[in-house]
């Protein structure tokens, strides 16, 4: 989403975000515009110019945004003005700040720093759903149909009845983040099991949907403790 007062520039920034790939969800020149008009999930990342139109600054208006949105802002300025940088880390979402004139190169670097600022925070949880994050989008999938989540490194493998997804979140964050979902239960340093998809137990292994998974002996009591054994 791009906020610019100045038409030439919007539309120059514009041109360089689709040569890049992305597209744009909406383009304002005043920050009572874009406040009035926005909505939580409608872009993954604003350029937000610093001095908008109606006496607006983007500052203010990212204040206002972030109420209802964690969203990454990049600024957009023609000031060097080392204070005004440093209130708009201190006070808001920003990622990077672009000086003007700006070419691609600097456009698409700007966009790699909001990209991994997203990468850190790829889940978000409902009653029975997560929203998973791949690239700039975040993709529903439903608790019930999560089957394991294996770690790799500072990566997480989520298997689901569908499909198989890798992301950039290592396993003990995984842990904290989904600890209300009482269905998914850690069983190994490696491994977190749906336990409604728990086929067999026997000895340290378990069975989900017909794979065979390690049962850590620090996990045991924990786990057996989910469960009624006759």
């Amino acid at each position: 989403m791009i906020v610019e007062d100045q038409v030439l520039i919007a539309e120059t920034l514009k041109a360089m975000l689709q040569q890049l790939g992305f597209s744009i969800t909406g383009m304002f020149a005043s920050g009572d515009d874009l406040i009035a008009a926005y909505r939580e999930g409608m872009a993954d990342v604003i350029l937000m110019d610093v001095n908008l139109a109606n006496n607006t600054n983007g500052i203010d208006t990212s204040k206002q945004i972030g109420k209802q949105s964690n969203i990454p802002i990049i600024y957009l300025t023609e000031v060097r003005d080392d204070k005004q940088r440093k209130k708009a880390i201190a006070e808001t979402n920003a990622v990077a700040y672009l000086s003007k004139p700006f070419n691609i190169a600097d456009v698409s670097a700007a966009i790699e720093l909001a990209a991994k600022h997203l990468e850190d925070k790829p889940l978000t949880i409902l009653e029975d759903s997560i929203f998973l994050k791949e690239g700039l989008s975040y993709y529903k999938i439903k608790l019930a149909d999560i089957l394991w989540v294996k770690a790799d490194g500072s990566y997480c493998t989520m298997k689901c009845k569908e499909r198989e997804i890798t992301f950039s979140y290592n396993l003990n964050a995984m842990v904290g983040k989904l600890s209300s979902v009482t269905e998914l239960v850690r069983v190994h340093r490696s491994y977190i099991v749906n336990a409604s998809h728990i086929d067999k137990i026997q000895d340290a292994r378990i069975w989900v949907a017909g794979n065979e998974i390690p049962l850590g002996g620090s996990y045991r009591d924990n786990f057996f403790s989910k469960f009624r054994f006759l």
